[in-house]
């Protein structure tokens, strides 16, 4: 270890985060409504921000020990960030000796530590379910990380079925790529040698819930803090989601985003291709319709009431075809 930072040195990296983040809420205001410029922001964002960490790490800990990467899961592996969004994160390390792993890890949980306060710093909330690298299940060596996958495959629980889904729409924004996609394969080669994981992923993911009522209207949440709003992510992204991830396990698609993952799956499943620019509508009309949202708590939450009949119509024949959709996959993908 080089020593503690001073307080000037804590300040500098304070000063360049603070700076990050009035940079944030300025680009936000002026930034054009689309999906893609909006993940262009949070990337090179993002970026910035473990550029920071980085140079602060190794000012306590030394220079790097080994090569690594930085991979982001959730909306934000999936390139579908709203404006506001939280943490979902970990590193992957490699160890050439078994003796040095415990000071290999010590560095790299300090810079996922460090990494998870710079974002916070710059706006991006804790992941309330601890997935960032600051947690020594996402932040592991390459070769801990393998044997943690094949025991979540090994011991499919609701809960590790549940890591692997999350794990599996990871996306490298720093460093090693194919680091990453070893790791796929190991459940690409495992979904291969026991075809049953797929319907035991599809039980975790199926409980879909019901956002139109038996008599066409839009099912609003009836008590608590969203009381009123409608949840646009569970009901109307997510069979989308949720299905896509599927059938790109089942195909051995790599790529992390819905909209490539519609790309990428085989031309024998063209109905299901079709829907991808209808998506495309949806994640872009959902920025539209979030813009004005400055709390990630309410990020995801819709005031319908604030919606013209013509939207509430297109939002209705989305959720219905997103619905469909998923029931498709599930099909496709327990035809085995």
């Amino acid at each position: 270890m080089s020593g503690l930072p001073s307080k000037k040195q804590d300040g500098n990296w304070q000063s360049r985060l603070d700076e990050l983040y009035q940079k944030r809420l300025s680009d936000m205001k002026n930034i054009e409504p689309s999906i893609q410029k909006v993940h262009e922001l949070h990337e090179k964002l993002t970026k910035e921000t473990i550029q920071i960490a980085i140079e602060k790490t190794e000012s306590e800990w030394g220079t790097i020990p080994t090569h690594f990467t930085f991979f982001v899961m959730g909306s934000a592996g999936r390139a579908e960030q709203l404006y506001w969004s939280d943490q979902d994160h970990g590193i992957i390390y490699d160890q050439s000796d078994e003796d040095e792993d415990q000071d290999l890890q010590s560095y790299f949980l300090t810079l996922g530590e460090n990494i998870v306060e710079a974002l916070e710093a710059v706006g991006y909330e804790r992941c309330d379910g601890n997935v960032m690298a600051s947690n020594k299940k996402w932040c592991k060596s390459r070769e801990d990380f393998a044997k943690q996958i094949k025991g979540w495959l090994r011991e499919d629980t609701w809960e590790n079925l549940r890591y692997l889904l999350t794990f599996y729409d990871g996306r490298v924004v720093w460093g090693e790529e194919n680091y990453l996609s070893e790791l796929k394969h190991i459940i690409f080669a495992e979904v291969t040698n026991n075809p049953e994981l797929l319907d035991r992923f599809k039980h975790n993911t199926g409980r879909l819930r019901n956002g139109i009522g038996l008599f066409g209207q839009l099912l609003t949440e009836t008590s608590g803090k969203y009381k009123g709003t409608f949840d646009l992510k569970q009901l109307a992204l997510f069979p989308y989601v949720n299905g896509l991830r599927l059938l790109a396990i089942k195909e051995e698609v790599e790529a992390a985003e819905t909209l490539s993952r519609f790309q990428h799956i085989s031309d024998e499943h063209d109905a299901i291709k079709k829907l991808e620019p209808s998506y495309k509508k949806l994640l872009e009309k959902r920025l539209l319709w979030q813009q004005s949202i400055d709390d990630y708590d309410f990020i995801h939450h819709l005031q319908v009431s604030k919606l013209s009949s013509e939207e509430k119509k297109q939002l209705k024949e989305w959720i219905k075809e997103g619905r469909e959709l998923y029931h498709k996959i599930e099909k496709v993908v327990g035809r085995e």
